[in-house]
């Protein structure tokens, strides 16, 4: 087109934009319909004939004059003319066609906010050769939704669902061009036939890299692994997956800053790779202020309970700003406008029973509509009189139509001739998306040959043709001619597919997921160890690209394929599978690295041990309460080794948090190492990494000290690599040793910190660990209710994680939430049933005893209270807040006995606040103060509530200051009852009526008092 406007009777073609207009609203008009217009309008001086309209427009292809006739139809449908008026169009018998309306010709009009550097993507662009009818309301939900993000600036995500055939992508289609001169109009689709990690997405970004370079500035390197390279893959692929989700996010609020919103279209998503899930679920979840329309369309058909896509919906559910439609059939007025769309003009009788009947077979389905109404056209089963009407024999109205929808396909295929079929039947084979020059080596032919077999399938709208890439218009006919071919032929042609694309395939493994998948449908035998080959190197490609899920499918494959005695290869799929299964959060990838780890040694394989040792860890302590002794076992086997200091580094450090509950000079000792190893290969990720973990495994009150400048080393290091994922993660260490301290001011800072890089995190771990954390901050303020959401999300994301200390952080923090509610009760028996599965654990027999105590159950708490055991057990993480709990017990019980052996250990903390990692009891102090006002020193245990309420107070904790206070009042109450009067009274004050155990023995103590 020539770039021009021009004016007609209330309508404006702006050629530049390839649209149609009236009154500023986009008229859907498929584009040979506007090519046969555009013609027409600008040789208006003059009749143009068939022949000339047929070169012009379609050039070498050939196609009959029906295809001129159709498109005529179209066109004089969009423009309000019809075959009899003829009020803009003219048909000059026997000559051709002339516009005769008067035109006013100008310069396309750019309008503001224009995007004409960003094409609208060729998929929603092509002609399917489908009409467009209906859909009213559905175009309605996507105007306002696209109104919200323009008035807001904040994302919104419309879900499209329906059965094949019905729609979806068509609407998305005609709304995408008509948004197209105000938003950026972005396109990716799921194949069900390749396994790309994040396909749709790779799509989207490749078009922005393309087209407008610019919005990447500063972030190539991150996105790498889905612009084709792997360069963001490092040490972690935590990291480089928060790189790339957060870049993507990036990116689009840089595109909406070139002028205006992205509108994104991400199509078929049945067939969606796990990892795209996940990176779209974290554009909903995280991107809130990103000005973004998300359209996503599904088949719900092929969604069951299994599909990834099914907690995705759930997920999504109750998210702001999110939008299920579900496209039906059309209704009897639909399919009659779809008919007249077509046909070009108002149906009569004979029409009306046309649409009864294909209404009734098709149940209003659109694809189908079309489809069956083709095939009668073209078999001669309905006609069209001279004036261009439909007429329709009666036996249609009373037998209804002879065929299904796949026999369409079929017949209209046979119908383009043997040629065209057999270049159709190789296509269907190599998947719905083809290459000409792939089909056409296949063929044994030169390209320009098969092109011409394409041309008649691509003009009767059964394949498209994107700039030389073709692809058929929909799955049922790319299905229809797969599932009619002979087995045994088709599996020699996907042998030939297969060898065709390891030829010209490279080094990087894009397309080995797809060769792999040709070569499972080959011939038997020697097809399973090429078969093996490439599922092992599709799940390398996919680990590299940031997709575990996606790896741990082809790692499964290849294990099965994989012949027996290849113990080297099976160790390697083995590490590949446990490390995916670790990234995905699956369980299993604890037995998978054990597993290739024990067949490493069995091999003499120290690479790949080093390499399953360093995998079989999420970055914190595997299990709590007790020692994974295999994984320490093959830990030390690798170490043996003797790997080079970044792998030596990481093991010892890993090695540490294993034998997190061991003796302390054991995992001081390979603490220490860890941390020598990290220095001497002067790599500052290696460094940060190693001072996390070595710090996490000395979390143990007595160390405080010696971890806080191993923090601080680790942050140094982080902060000089510029990785914002290695800085958020130490920050989450920074935020328990500022509670420990007592620091609420650093705790606050880093919380900023660590909050921002946990929200678009897409690590179940970081987002699991942040709700429990900012489930304590809200405790600390005195908001319970929102420290409770908090612990329920952090419980959800725990468990369907795997998270292997999910429910114990859970059991604490509703124990806490329920103590100052006054509502123990309630969770006396949870508490009883954990420390029943977990006998191990000395926090919850403390806590269980608390309970009972405070429950009137003495004898029962003094049962327990009996095995007091003032040593860290097994899990030194919860060892200061068993002390508290049991000073607490040793008070009410008045157990001085066992009081007198609390006290030189919380002594050695008084400065300091207990800290589980998920709950907090406060000042330790005020632990100490209990025993000791057990034990009648009471100068002593009011010197120790004096430094309580001071950290308390710089905790800027009311519920542990008020606390604090009331016990302080009632060591005092006898001495001193003036003084506790006034504590009690300033603990009422504090309190503020927010915790009613508090308030509850508050007024009990000064009911004492009066």
């Amino acid at each position: 087109m020539d770039g021009a406007s021009y004016r007609f009777d209330g309508f404006e073609l702006d050629t530049s934009l390839c649209e149609l207009r009236l009154a500023g609203e986009r008229i859907p008009v498929e584009p040979r319909a506007l090519d046969v217009l555009h013609y027409l309008i600008s040789h208006r001086d003059r009749v143009v004939s068939k022949e000339e309209l047929l070169d012009a427009v379609w050039g070498d292809r050939f196609v009959s004059e029906a295809a001129i006739t159709t498109a005529l139809r179209t066109a004089r449908m969009a423009i309000g003319d019809t075959g009899r008026e003829q009020r803009l169009i003219r048909t000059v018998f026997r000559r051709g066609y002339q516009f005769v309306g008067s035109v006013e010709r100008t310069a396309a009009a750019e309008g503001p906010g224009a995007r004409h550097d960003v094409p609208l993507p060729a998929r929603l662009a092509a002609s399917t050769g489908l009409g467009f009818a209906g859909r009213d309301h559905e175009r309605t939900v996507l105007a306002d939704a696209w109104k919200d993000v323009l008035a807001s600036g904040r994302r919104r995500v419309v879900l499209v669902s329906g059965e094949a055939g019905i729609g979806k992508t068509t609407l998305c289609s005609v709304f995408a061009a008509a948004k197209h001169r105000e938003a950026t109009v972005l396109y990716g689709r799921c194949d069900e036939e390749l396994s790309i990690p994040y396909q749709p997405w790779r799509e989207v970004l490749t078009s922005l890299d393309h087209h407008v370079p610019d919005v990447f500035a500063g972030r190539h390197e991150a996105l790498a692994p889905l612009l084709g390279g792997t360069g963001a893959v490092d040490l972690e692929s935590e990291s480089a997956r928060f790189a790339v989700y957060s870049s993507v996010v990036d990116v689009l609020d840089a595109v909406s800053a070139r002028g205006g919103p992205a509108l994104v279209v991400l199509d078929d998503l049945h067939w969606a790779d796990v990892q795209t899930l996940a990176l779209t679920r974290h554009l909903v979840g995280r991107a809130l202020t990103t000005p973004v329309l998300l359209i996503g369309t599904f088949r719900d058909s092929d969604v069951d309970a299994s599909h990834p896509l099914t907690a995705l919906l759930a997920a999504t559910h109750r998210e702001p700003g999110i939008t299920r439609l579900a496209l039906r059939g059309l209704d009897d007025g639909e399919v009659l406008d779809l008919l007249e769309s077509v046909a070009g003009h108002e149906m009569d009788r004979d029409g009306l029973a046309l649409r009864d009947v294909l209404r009734a077979e098709t149940e209003g389905n659109p694809f189908f509509v079309t489809e069956i109404l083709r095939h009668l056209a073209e078999t001669g089963a309905v006609a069209q009189q001279d004036d261009g009407r439909w007429t329709a024999p009666a036996h249609l109205q009373t037998r209804g139509l002879p065929v299904s929808v796949r026999e369409v396909v079929g017949r209209r295929v046979e119908r383009l001739g043997p040629e065209t079929r057999r270049a159709l039947d190789t296509a269907s084979i190599i998947g719905r998306d083809f290459e000409l020059d792939l089909l056409s080596e296949l063929l044994g032919e030169d390209p320009a040959r098969t092109f011409q077999r394409l041309a008649p399938a691509v003009d009767n709208a059964l394949v498209t043709d994107t700039a030389g890439r073709f692809a058929f218009t929909h799955a049922i006919v790319a299905r229809t001619l797969y599932a009619e071919l002979n087995p045994t032929a088709r599996a020699i042609t996907h042998q030939a597919v297969a060898e065709a694309l390891e030829r010209r395939s490279d080094l990087s493994g894009e397309r080995a997921g797809e060769i792999a998948r040709h070569w499972i449908h080959a011939l038997a035998p020697q097809n399973r160890v090429k078969a093996a080959e490439h599922a092992q190197r599709a799940g390398d490609y996919a680990l590299a690209h940031l997709a575990p899920d996606e790896a741990v499918t082809w790692y499964g494959r290849a294990l099965e394929l994989i012949p027996a005695g290849d113990s080297t290869r099976r160790c390697e799929i083995m590490v590949g599978l446990g490390t995916a299964q670790r990234q995905a959060g699956d369980p299993a990838h604890r037995e998978s690295l054990l597993e290739a780890g024990r067949l490493a040694i069995d091999l003499g394989n120290d690479d790949l041990l080093v390499r399953a040792a360093l995998a079989n860890n999420r970055g914190d302590v595997s299990q709590f309460g007790t020692i994974d002794e295999e994984r320490v076992q093959i830990l030390r086997s690798a170490i043996a080794a003797k790997p080079g200091e970044p792998d030596g580094a990481l093991l010892h450090a890993i090695l540490a948090i294993e034998l997190h509950g061991a003796p302390d000079e054991q995992v001081e000792e390979a603490a220490s190492r860890a941390l020598d190893l990290a220095r001497e290969a002067g790599d500052d990720r290696v460094i940060a990494r190693a001072a996390r973990l070595a710090e996490s495994a000395l979390r143990i009150p007595d160390a405080l000290g010696r971890r806080v400048p191993l923090l601080h080393e680790g942050v140094a290091a982080a902060e000089r690599t510029g990785d914002v994922q290695l800085r958020g993660m130490l920050s989450m260490s920074y935020q328990e040793i500022a509670l420990e301290l007592g620091d609420r001011d650093a705790m606050d800072r880093e919380a900023r910190i660590r909050d921002s890089f946990a929200r678009r995190s897409p690590e179940p771990y970081v987002r699991w660990t942040n709700e429990q954390m900012r489930s304590i901050h809200f405790f600390l303020d005195g908001d319970l209710d929102a420290a409770e959401t908090a612990a329920h999300d952090a419980l959800e994301i725990g468990v369907a994680t795997g998270q292997p200390e999910a429910f114990f952080g859970y059991a604490g923090q509703i124990f806490q939430i329920r103590r100052a509610q006054d509502r123990l009760a309630e969770v006396a028996d949870a508490i009883e049933q954990v420390l029943e599965e977990n006998p191990g654990l000395q926090v919850f027999r403390a806590g269980l005893a608390y309970v009972w105590s405070e429950l009137g159950r003495e004898a029962d708490a003094r049962a327990l209270a009996d095995h007091l055991d003032v040593s860290p057990g097994g899990a030194p993480q919860f060892w200061s807040t068993t002390l508290m709990l049991w000073a607490k017990v040793c008070r009410t019980l008045a157990l001085p006995a066992q009081a007198s052996r609390l006290v030189p250990v919380l002594n050695r903390w008084r400065g300091q606040v207990a800290s589980t990692g998920a709950t907090t009891e406060g000042a330790i102090a005020y632990g100490l103060g209990l025993a000791l006002a057990t034990l009648g020193r009471t100068d002593e245990a009011a010197a120790a509530y004096d430094l309580a309420l001071t950290v308390n107070r710089r905790l800027r904790a009311p519920l542990f200051v008020a606390r604090t206070q009331l016990a302080y009042a009632e060591l005092l109450a006898e001495a001193e009852p003036d003084r506790a009067r006034t504590l009690a009274t300033d603990a009422k004050a504090v309190t503020a009526r927010r915790f009613a155990h508090i308030d509850r023995r508050v007024e009990e103590l000064l009911e004492r008092l009066r």
